[in-house]
């Protein structure tokens, strides 16, 4: 089992459970009790770790999100509640939902351990908000469940702007990446806003070779597992992956 090995096992788990909280009806009703709307909470708690920066440099951060919705729903959040408010109902709401959806599952402590290895090895090098989430001190009380639950959502972040640097490496912008790989309804639902720029005969090409050189930058932590470990860790996060869908 080699780094890349895990990474093409698991990125579905780390991409979709690392953020699945995002989806429960308990999130959506805590940004509403803090008097936020969808947009607002994501980006106040997604990007809040940041400080208060310019909503710019959040869109820059977050990179597949059409700036003016960022921009707006970032000066929203930060006229409504303070940031560090925002972040800790973020937190507490991965935690939440975490120890919800798989915190009865066994070995979730090792599961945890292998987790927060491979967060402490990988590198923040452009990557503004996992280097942030590494950083910010979210308590779990040494909870498993939370602590998976944690590591998952710094690793989402990591392969996130891993993407973003292998998109832009590659030749395509955020925009023309979604419109490739997805369609203009997803572009839509990002903020973005026609007219689109028109599809070029390379652009397939150049993001096939963005996922293959996103896999190669999200696999490089995973190194600091030996090949045993790096099975386990595969195992039980495809369970987690079971349990969290």
């Amino acid at each position: 089992m080699t780094p890349e090995d895990v990474v093409r096992q698991t990125k579905q788990v780390v991409t979709t459970i690392g953020a699945a909280f995002g989806d429960d009806p308990g999130y959506r009703a805590r940004g509403t009790k803090l008097g936020l709307s969808r947009w607002p909470f994501y980006f106040g708690g997604r990007a809040g770790v940041l400080g208060e920066v310019e909503a710019g440099v959040v869109a820059a951060a977050c990179g597949f999100f059409a700036p003016d919705l960022v921009g707006e729903a970032w000066a929203a959040a930060r006229a409504t509640v303070p940031l560090g408010e925002i972040v800790a109902a973020d937190v507490e709401e991965c935690i939440r939902w975490g120890r919800t959806a798989y915190g009865d599952l066994d070995d979730l402590d090792r599961l945890a351990g292998l987790l927060e290895r491979v967060v402490a090895a990988a590198d923040p090098s452009g990557r503004p908000l996992f280097a942030a989430w590494r950083a910010f001190p979210a308590a779990h009380d040494g909870d498993p469940a939370a602590r998976t639950a944690l590591a998952l959502l710094r690793l989402r972040e990591h392969r996130g702007s891993s993407h973003l640097i292998a998109v832009l490496a590659s030749g395509l912008t955020p925009l023309r990446a979604i419109l490739t790989g997805r369609d203009a309804r997803k572009a839509e639902a990002n903020g973005w806003h026609g007219p689109w720029p028109e599809p070029r005969q390379a652009d397939e090409a150049a993001l096939a070779q963005a996922h293959r050189l996103t896999d190669e930058l999200a696999a490089a932590p995973y190194a600091t597992l030996t090949e045993n470990e790096r099975t386990d860790l595969a195992t039980m996060l495809r369970h987690i992956g079971r349990r969290g869908t």
